[in-house]
């Protein structure tokens, strides 16, 4: 099998099969290349190690992978295959669970695993039951009580299902006709390494200048950042910006043209067990692909890195094709996917 490794599995999970010769003293594994490398014909018998983590480094030289036990630096002539793969299910429900923490409904309960959230209807993710475990008693019995908690606050019932993690749930709610609604991609990158990569080289492209403009980091939502937030938040403006604070470790981004008062682009940060979460990300139409994307979360990979966190993580709905190819030019990867399951309406008809 080919040795497949190029820049674009940078950031991603993958596996690799090395021959290892040595681990070094530091703590961090080191495949040392041999003295004495056989000949292109004859036979290595140097035992063959293997490791799954994120590409963080590929070059000439090497090849870096952080898996659980920490990071790895393997000479580059010692892979012997290599190949990227997907997060498994412990991972998918694991990253599920911070991205909660960076998006906390202001009210939730704990139902035998399950998070039920609610936050007066504003976002899908704040009002939708999360299911961290499988249910442990009847499925029957914990639908039952999700269809109580959101009838109680007059909510529509939601159920965020991750793929494939919960794919058993997932056949289960569509057996029952509960809907499919915002079906999403979750995609990541570390933090360590290059910086983010600018949307500038499209900007030049398109022949469009980068505007004069200056980057604002603050601790709360302010009017310049709610003004480059659309659409308008207009009567539910308390419960949105109550929801955005609802965090001890969260910044908000504007970048603000020169000489006026006209807010550009807006993103939010939230850091929660070493990883950066951006939501709310605005560039204003007119102003797309002029580096104001790469802006953006050069300011937040700053923050976050102050604040120990090594990897981000953000949610796109899957239709938007326009951010997902932003992200892919800021060094973003697919991580898994969701969507959520609505329940029928009470009379029997799909909601």
């Amino acid at each position: 099998m080919p040795v497949v490794l190029d820049n674009s599995l940078v950031g991603r999970r993958v596996v690799v099969r090395y021959r290892r010769a040595a681990r070094s003293a530091a703590g961090v594994s080191v495949a040392e290349p041999s003295a004495t490398a056989p000949a292109a014909t004859g036979h290595d018998d140097r035992p063959l190690s293997d490791v799954v983590g994120v590409l963080t480094e590929l070059s000439e030289a090497w090849v870096g992978v952080t898996g659980r036990r920490g990071p790895i630096r393997i000479p580059r002539e010692a892979v012997v295959v290599a190949r990227p793969v997907a997060a498994d299910r412990r991972q998918i429900l694991e990253l599920q669970r911070i991205a909660a923490l960076g998006w906390r409904a202001e009210d939730t309960v704990d139902s035998h695993g399950w998070v039920l959230r609610a936050n007066q209807g504003f976002t899908n993710r704040a009002n939708a039951a999360l299911p961290l475990v499988s249910a442990p008693r009847p499925i029957e019995a914990q639908l039952a009580e999700v269809l109580a908690f959101y009838a109680d606050r007059g909510l529509p019932a939601q159920v965020l299902v991750p793929l494939p993690a919960r794919g058993l749930l997932d056949a289960e709610l569509a057996r029952r006709c509960w809907t499919v609604v915002a079906p999403s991609i979750v995609l990541t990158r570390p933090l360590a390494g290059t910086a983010p990569a600018s949307d500038a080289d499209s900007a030049h492209r398109a022949g469009a200048a980068a505007p004069a403009a200056t980057v604002l980091v603050e601790r709360a939502v302010s009017d310049r950042w709610l003004s480059g937030h659309v659409p308008r938040v207009g009567e539910i403006r308390e419960t949105a910006v109550a929801l955005w604070q609802r965090h001890d470790r969260c910044r908000f981004v504007s970048i603000v043209q020169d000489g006026t008062d006209h807010t550009l682009a807006i993103a939010r940060g939230t850091v929660d067990a070493g990883w950066l979460g951006v939501t709310n990300v605005r560039v204003a139409p007119e102003f797309r692909r002029r580096g104001l994307g790469g802006r953006l979360m050069q300011a937040l990979f700053e923050w976050a890195r102050n604040e120990q966190a090594t990897g981000c993580y953000l949610q796109v709905e899957d239709d938007n094709l326009a951010a997902q190819a932003l992200y892919g030019q800021l060094g973003f990867v697919e991580h898994h996917r969701y969507h959520y399951r609505r329940a029928p309406d009470p009379d029997g008809a799909s909601s």
